[in-house]
């Protein structure tokens, strides 16, 4: 009977550890300000402040970081376009890649896990001097 029960607990405690992310630690190099798209207005909201029916488009900005670890950088931006996280430069952070975008988390900012698209993943030794530049800080030799 304790056999079963052991046999049992070392199952259920064998699936469980195969659905838990392999959590990265990287570091975040840097944030640009890149074009994504035009501003999104709401025409209702144009109608009732009385704007002409000619809609300027203006470009909407959003943050776009470098990430990197374990000799690769990821380019990242956040899924959440109306509420987009800022955060810090120079900070480690946790990740995990899941179904085609990256969950993160901050060590030292707070204990919200922030969902970001994945734009690219370059490998260290094929990065070129746009992306150093851009992240503003030279991979470290090793």
């Amino acid at each position: 009977m304790k056999k079963s029960v052991v046999v049992v607990v070392m199952f259920a405690a064998a699936l469980a550890a195969k659905n838990v992310p392999r959590n990265h630690v990287g570091e975040l190099l840097s944030m640009v300000s890149v074009p994504c798209g035009p501003a999104e207005t709401s025409a209702l909201g144009n109608a009732l402040a009385g704007a002409p029916q000619v809609q300027i488009q203006e470009e909407r900005l959003c943050a776009e970081y470098i990430l990197h670890s374990e000799g690769l950088y990821y380019r990242i931006r956040s899924r959440d376009r109306k509420h987009p996280v800022l955060l810090p430069i120079g900070e480690q952070a946790q990740f995990h890649l899941e179904k085609g975008h990256m969950l993160l988390q901050v060590e030292d900012f707070d204990q919200e896990i922030y969902q970001f698209s994945v734009l690219a993943i370059i490998p260290e030794t094929h990065a070129a001097g746009s992306l150093r530049a851009l992240a503003g800080k030279k991979p470290r030799e090793q």
